[in-house]
């Protein structure tokens, strides 16, 4: 008589680590702000989590007028205009300050702008919205 044994196990696949709530995600970039230049606009805020070193912030813009966005409380679309990985994002200990300049602007237009955090997992978080009249 022969009996065959298999024997599997699940064993430790690394140290578990504390999930992030989305809470916290929606916190990570804050203080949006735009200037105006004579040909641009620029985007400032505050980068406030040193944890997360992967993923990447993309900044999206919409313009009031533009189709679906024919008024000023309707609800907007949004295009992506840039993307700026975590790993090139100033991280001081105090929060770093970042930095983005959008050309593709008209004088006598209205932008809203708008950050989103995503981390490794491509999991998505909308954060700041800010206005501005070019």
């Amino acid at each position: 008589m022969l009996i065959a044994v298999h024997l599997s196990g699940c064993g430790v696949k690394g140290n578990p680590v504390t999930l992030s709530t989305a809470t916290d995600r929606t916190q990570i970039m804050q203080n949006l702000k735009a200037s105006v230049s004579d040909k641009a606009v620029n985007l400032s805020w505050d980068y406030r989590n040193n944890e997360h070193n992967k993923g990447f912030i993309v900044i999206e813009k919409s313009e009031l007028g533009s189709a679906g966005n024919e008024c000023k409380d309707c609800p907007k679309t949004y295009e992506r205009i840039g993307q700026i990985s975590l790993k090139s994002i100033d991280k001081k200990s105090t929060g770093g300050n970042n930095n983005f300049t959008d050309e593709k602007v008209t004088h006598g237009k209205t932008y809203y702008y708008r950050l989103i955090f995503c981390d490794d997992f491509n999991a998505c978080f909308e954060n700041d919205v800010t206005e501005i009249n070019y």
